[in-house]
C-alpha cells in the first residue's frame, strides 16, 4: 500500500540521513519514478523532504524532523519484540541498555498493540547456546571487550591470533568493521592483507586498540558474511549414503544430517532389534564420518563402500591406540 511505502521512506531517511532515489527504489522494490512521486506527495502534505543533486546528493529530511511509531501495525509490533534476544546484548555489555530501550519502545507502541507486543517478548526466547554449557574458550573476556571497543570507535586493531590447523600465532594490524554472532561463537570482520576476513574471537589471544583511525572504507558486514559463507560451503563435496539406523536413534539421524529419506531395504537389517533403512545426505565426507561415530553401533553403513571402508579403517586405527 502507498501509505505504508510513504512511512517506510520517512523511516529510511531518518535512519540513514539520506538515500539516493535509486537506493530507495531498490529497498522498497518499486521504480525510481515511483519514489520521486512519493517524495513529491510527502512534500505536499508538509513533510520537510527534499532532493539534492550531485554525487553526494539524494533524498533527505530536514535535520531535527521527528516521526512517531503510532502507525505500527500489529504484525510489525510483534516482530519488533519477538526478534529481540538479550544474549547478544549481554555479550556486548549492553544488556541493561537493551532493557531500557525496550521499555521506551514499548511505551511508543500503539495502545491497541502494546499488551500483545509485551506478551510476545515474554513468550519467545532465542538462545543460541542450546542445552550445553558454553566452552571456556568461547566466553567473552578482556580481548572481546577490546575488539568490541575498536569496532565501535573505528580505530585500527592489533591482534595476535592462532591458526586453526597449527599452533603458531601471527600478529597483524587490521581495520575492524563489525562483529558477527554465529551459533555459539563470535567472529571479527576486519580487513587484513587488503581484503575483508572473518576471524573467530576465540582464536585471538591478545588485542590492542591503536590510536590511528580506520581508513573510512565502509564494508557491509552482513553481505560479506553471506558471501564468504557461501564460498565456504562451495568448498565441500556432498556425500550421500544408505544405512540401517536403529529405530531408537531415528530422531538423532534426522536432526544431525542434511536430509534423511526412508527407502525400501536393499539388504537385511543387522538384527531383529528394530531398524529403518535410510538414505542420508551429508555436507561432506568428514560430516558423514562424524555422524556415524556419534551413532556408533546403532548404525550400519551399506553404501558407498568407500565410506564404509574408511570408517572401519578409522575404527581399527583408534582401537589400536588402546590395544595395550
Amino acid at each position: 500500500m502507498r501509505a505504508d511505502r510513504l512511512l517506510s521512506i520517512m523511516w529510511l531517511l531518518r535512519a540513514h540521513g539520506g538515500l539516493s532515489a535509486a537506493e530507495l527504489a531498490k529497498r522498497l522494490e518499486v521504480s525510481r519514478r515511483t519514489i520521486l512521486r512519493d517524495v513529491e506527495a510527502l512534500s505536499t502534505v508538509g513533510v520537510p523532504v527534499y532532493c539534492e543533486r550531485g554525487p553526494q546528493g539524494g533524498v533527505r529530511l530536514l535535520p531535527g524532523y521527528r516521526t512517531d511509531v503510532t502507525a505500527l501495525s500489529s504484525e510489525e509490533s510483534r516482530a519488533l519484540f519477538a526478534g529481540v534476544t538479550t544474549w547478544g546484548a549481554d555479550s556486548l555489555g549492553l544488556g541493561e541498555a537493551l532493557a531500557s530501550g525496550l521499555r521506551k519502545l514499548l511505551a511508543a507502541v500503539p495502545d491497541t498493540h502494546r499488551d500483545q507486543s509485551a506478551t510476545v517478548a515474554e513468550r519467545i526466547v532465542i538462545d543460541p547456546q542450546g542445552w550445553l554449557p558454553q566452552p571456556e574458550q568461547e566466553k567473552n573476556g578482556d580481548t572481546f571487550r577490546t575488539v568490541q571497543e575498536a569496532v565501535f570507535a573505528q580505530r585500527l586493531l592489533q591482534i595476535e591470533y592462532r591458526y586453526k590447523t597449527r599452533s603458531s600465532t601471527e600478529v597483524a594490524v587490521v581495520e575492524p568493521h563489525g562483529l558477527v554472532s554465529a551459533g555459539r561463537s563470535w567472529y571479527l570482520c576486519a580487513t587484513n592483507h587488503g581484503e575483508p576476513r572473518f576471524t573467530k574471537l576465540s582464536r585471538i589471544d591478545h588485542a590492542e586498540m591503536l590510536a590511528e583511525p580506520c581508513s573510512g572504507e565502509v564494508v557491509d558486514v552482513a553481505a560479506e558474511w553471506r558471501a564468504q559463507r557461501e564460498k565456504f560451503l562451495d568448498g565441500f563435496t556432498a556425500v550421500t549414503a544408505t544405512a540401517w539406523i536403529r529405530d531408537s536413534r531415528w530422531s538423532d539421524a534426522h536432526e544431525w544430517v542434511i536430509r534423511a529419506t526412508e527407502l525400501e531395504p536393499t539388504s537385511p537389517p543387522p538384527d531383529h532389534g528394530g531398524w529403518s533403512f535410510l538414505e542420508l545426505e551429508f555436507v561432506d565426507h568428514l560430516h558423514a564420518m562424524t555422524i556415524f561415530l556419534r551413532l556408533g553401533p546403532d548404525a550400519l553403513i551399506v553404501s558407498p563402500t568407500t565410506l564404509r571402508d574408511n570408517f572401519t579403517t578409522y575404527l581399527r586405527a583408534t582401537l589400536g591406540h588402546y590395544s595395550g
